[in-house]
């Protein structure tokens, strides 16, 4: 686990150019966790001076990281489990909900993370990620800048391939949001008039360029569903033997092959009734 990575973020999420994504950032996240549920809430990694889970109407909440201030008071109300993330402490089929905020970024092996998660989640369970795009318009020019050293080199996880991982272990995508175009200054109304405008052209230009494949939002967030296929039940219908259905071709079951075809055997048994052909058997004629 990349610890310089997760101090870095803290402590550059409380600048202020970065404290608007981080603003961007909660936005999404607590839009996905508010309609989740379950007994269990499970965050791995801690990336940002605030607390993402306040909207999340799950009871048990829990942070597991390698560091954290047990004093916070923007975590109360949720337990803290000290661990390396590379080596889960947790039981398979335990969670509901598992919450990475940046956790992808921090792991040297971002693949095997999401295999311990996969394993922690129970069926139908959900997991909620956010990450930096790295075609993000303010992502690049602060990874551009020489004193950012741990963003310019930091392992950042496109979208597209995160949703190739999930597909590939099962996974349904239920959601994904990319945040506002953000390039050199929040958009609001205490910007001058054409500042404004710039910017409201830039959020149509990515509302148009995402209908075709291009985010360009600097943060993005993604909801994933665990699926279990279950066997599918038919009844009683699975102990019919495959043979049977040769009767319905023309062919004879085994205990008819010794009667007669239809059309002759109801002339025999006709004549046998006249006294004509007495030696027939009374079995050709049932």
């Amino acid at each position: 686990m990349n610890q310089g990575f997760q101090s870095f973020l803290k402590q550059w999420y409380t600048t202020q150019p970065a404290s608007n994504l981080l603003r961007q950032e909660k936005v999404l996240t607590e839009k996905a966790l508010q309609n989740l549920f379950g007994y269990f809430l499970i965050q791995l990694g801690n990336a940002a001076p605030i607390s993402f889970l306040n909207e999340s109407r799950i009871k048990h909440k829990v942070l597991v990281d390698d560091a954290f201030d047990t004093k916070d008071p923007s975590f109360v109300g949720i337990k803290y489990v000290k661990a390396d993330l590379d080596f889960l402490p947790i039981a398979n089929e335990s969670t509901d909900v598992v919450f990475m905020p940046h956790t992808l970024e921090l792991a040297e092996d971002p693949y095997l993370l999401l295999r311990q998660v996969d394993s922690m989640l129970v069926p139908q369970g959900h997991v909620v990620i956010t990450g930096f795009n790295p075609y993000g318009c303010a992502v690049l020019r602060f990874r551009a800048q020489s004193r950012n050293k741990w963003l310019r080199h930091a392992h950042l996880v496109r979208l597209r391939r995160l949703k190739e991982w999930l597909e590939v272990l099962g996974y349904d995508i239920k959601w994904q949001v990319h945040a506002p175009v953000y390039c050199f200054g929040k958009p609001g109304s205490e910007q001058p008039g054409l500042v404004m405008w710039f910017f409201k052209a830039l959020e149509w230009c990515e509302k148009v360029l995402s209908k075709v494949g291009f985010d360009f939002g600097n943060i993005y967030c993604l909801v994933a569903q665990k699926r279990v296929d279950a066997p599918k039940l038919v009844g009683k219908r699975w102990h019919t033997p495959n043979w049977m259905s040769i009767a319905a071709k023309g062919v004879m079951p085994m205990q008819n092959r010794s009667r007669l075809p239809g059309f002759f055997q109801r002339v025999v048994c006709r004549l046998r009734r006249l006294k004509l052909f007495s030696f027939l058997t009374k079995k050709t004629c049932d």
